[in-house]
């Protein structure tokens, strides 16, 4: 499993929408769940879906929509990339994945080894403090799109 960061390559590195699309990601078949968010997005029907909500699990196509509509970025939150065979159900059954609220003694997602936090999702993207974006897999594919697209990455 691998951690990439990036926080060297453009302005803001949390607006998803020229993520999935320089990853390739933005038609592939998947559910996101979407948890442990902090955004402000533009547009109040995303501001009220946010507020009212603790976690988000959409299509990519639901997703690519939403920041089609309005591309804000993200403050903190995790992006956790599940194959859309998965019943939703069943995905939010297992827990939400986490980056900026965890108590001490849990999975720090920022320092202990790098490892999926959602047991069904192929890999995991990260907005962390609207500062870095990082991801976890071990999808050979993805971590050479990664690096091409962000060649300053930082790699663990």
């Amino acid at each position: 499993m691998k951690r990439l960061y990036c926080n060297h390559e453009f302005r803001y590195y949390t607006q998803l929408k020229q993520v999935l699309l320089d990853l390739g990601l933005a038609d592939q078949d998947y559910l996101w769940l979407i948890s442990d968010f902090e955004a402000y997005p533009m547009k109040k029907e995303y501001q009220e879906l946010l507020n009212n909500s603790t976690y988000l699990l959409l299509s990519t196509k639901e997703l690519m929509n939403m920041l089609e509509a309005d591309d804000f970025q993200w403050i903190w939150a995790v992006f956790s990339a599940i194959p859309s065979h998965h019943q939703k159900d069943d995905i939010v059954k297992q827990g939400l994945p986490y980056v900026d609220h965890f108590e001490k003694g849990q999975y720090n997602p920022h320092t202990d080894p790098p490892k999926l936090q959602h047991p069904y999702a192929d890999f995991e993207l990260y907005a962390v403090d609207s500062t870095c974006l990082f991801m976890i897999t071990e999808n050979d594919s993805l971590i050479s799109r990664f690096k091409k697209s962000y060649p300053k990455y930082m790699e663990e």
